[in-house]
């Protein structure tokens, strides 16, 4: 969901401008959008039936009408669709289950435009997996090497998933044959994805177990392939992570997936008491853990600043750019124990509002470019570097505090942060994103997968 193996958020995909804007809808639990290489459209899917809700995948066409879905063959298995991956050479998802599987799954294209689901590959983890961990995390890196973590969400509301006292990352060596390569980590957990950048994985994890207490630390990785079983650590450094969970947040440590800075730095947030940072590192590993930190900047106002959702990175010349959304208590997450639909648990306005762009410039210096201090943002925005429009999705704040929850689609200009449009969506929990990412497809067209299904966003004539 963050365009790539570094996350940056950044898609080469062109837009809507705001032109004369026509929006559509698709009632299906599509989730996660991917488009392969010759514009197939494919993405996580969800249906309900007698035992509950069943994980898969879907192709779908340009109508986001159903080609045909793909399910593991074991009922029970929760797929983390959040953190699948598209391999656009092959045209195929790499997507794992809680439960312990790796599934790889081939799309195909038939001659007369039919798209088909079939699975090519599988990796049981199960015995990698220490008692209590799930899966969350896989990746291939440049030399084919399959990388995977355990890790999950922290319970944000009622729901989520339970701490887990240990992590295990490891990786698969290319080919699939051989022994898997893995080492434990006690008393911390991966609570995000991963960024792979050559044969290099970059890991944060937040405390957990023992180390769950009060001035608490998380940890930076870099790993790469090692001797035997082994990895190599090629660095490693703490971070602040506070002394509590903040609320509405799903971590305990970081909230937010590493971003790459193209091959020279790492963008990540901490959980500092106070104010959230914004911390930049150098990849290349250094002689001192603190020379390790090229920069950082607290974020927000302090008492209400947390960020839970991934920088999204883009250069401009030899200046860096990170946006940035404010997600301080954060509304939870729909289940369908949360109540009616409509409820007020759609209420955005609770969430502490702001987005904002930080530039790291050439002489490694964190600078404030813009600050948006009145817009809640709670999906996952993304860039289209063709026309430098940042997509997000929001809600009315003046019909939030009428009770009626009121979606819209929101451009803005990535150089000053001025909202360049805005149009409405829908209204009522059904068109609530639920923190899920916005997409952009090949054919220009915006799309925010919501609680009814999908939104969809493009310039008219």
């Amino acid at each position: 969901m963050h365009q790539d193996g570094g996350n940056t958020g950044t898609i080469d995909y062109p837009g809507p401008l705001g032109n004369n804007l026509e929006v559509t809808t698709a009632l299906e639990g599509i989730h996660i959008l991917l488009w392969t290489k010759n514009g197939q459209t494919v993405a996580g899917y969800t249906t309900l039936g007698p035992s509950g809700l069943k994980w898969g995948l879907v192709a779908v066409d340009d109508e986001m009408k159903v080609q045909d879905t793909w399910y593991p063959e074991v009922d029970g298995q929760t797929l983390n669709v959040a953190y699948m991956e598209l391999l656009l050479d092959t045209d195929q998802v790499v997507v794992t289950s809680k439960e312990g599987q790796v599934y790889i799954v081939q799309v195909s294209v038939a001659d007369d435009g039919g798209a088909s689901l079939n699975l090519a590959g599988m990796v049981n983890l199960t015995s990698t997996l220490a008692p209590g961990e799930l899966l969350m995390n896989a990746m291939y890196d440049t030399d084919k090497n399959l990388w995977f973590s355990s890790g999950g969400l922290r319970s944000q509301g009622a729901h989520g998933d339970d701490p887990q006292n240990s992590t295990t990352i490891g990786y698969l060596p290319s080919g699939g044959t051989g022994d898997i390569h893995s080492i434990p980590i006690e008393n911390q957990m991966i609570e995000n994805g991963i960024a792979i950048k050559g044969t290099t994985a970059y890991v944060i994890t937040g405390p957990s177990g023992t180390n769950e207490k009060p001035d608490a630390k998380g940890y930076l990785y870099a790993f790469g392939p090692g001797p035997g079983t082994s990895l190599t650590t090629h660095w490693k450094t703490e971070y602040e992570a506070g002394d509590v969970k903040k609320p509405g947040s799903f971590a305990r440590g970081s909230g937010a997936t590493p971003a790459l800075l193209d091959d020279q730095y790492i963008a990540m947030t901490d959980n500092a008491n106070g104010r959230v940072n914004l911390v930049i590192y150098h990849q290349d590993a250094k002689e001192k853990q603190e020379d390790q930190v090229v920069c950082k900047l607290p974020m927000f106002q302090s008492g209400s600043s947390n960020i839970d959702i991934a920088p999204v990175v883009q250069k401009q010349d030899d200046t860096y750019g990170i946006f940035l959304c404010n997600d301080y208590n954060a509304p939870p997450l729909y289940y369908a124990d949360t109540g009616i639909l409509n409820g007020d648990w759609n209420n955005l306005t609770q969430m502490a509002p702001g987005i904002a762009r930080v530039d790291v410039t050439a002489d490694g210096n964190c600078e404030l470019a813009w600050e948006v201090p009145d817009l809640r943002i709670q999906s996952v925005p993304l860039i289209s570097t063709k026309n430098g429009l940042v997509y997000g999705y929001t809600q009315s704040v003046k019909d939030s505090q009428d009770g009626v929850w009121v979606w819209y689609v929101v451009a803005l200009d990535w150089r000053t942060g001025k909202e360049v449009w805005r149009v409405r969506a829908g209204a009522g929990g059904t068109y609530n994103d639920d923190y899920q990412p916005g997409a952009l497809g090949p054919d220009g067209s915006f799309y925010q997968s919501v609680i009814g299904g999908v939104v969809r966003v493009r310039d008219g004539e």
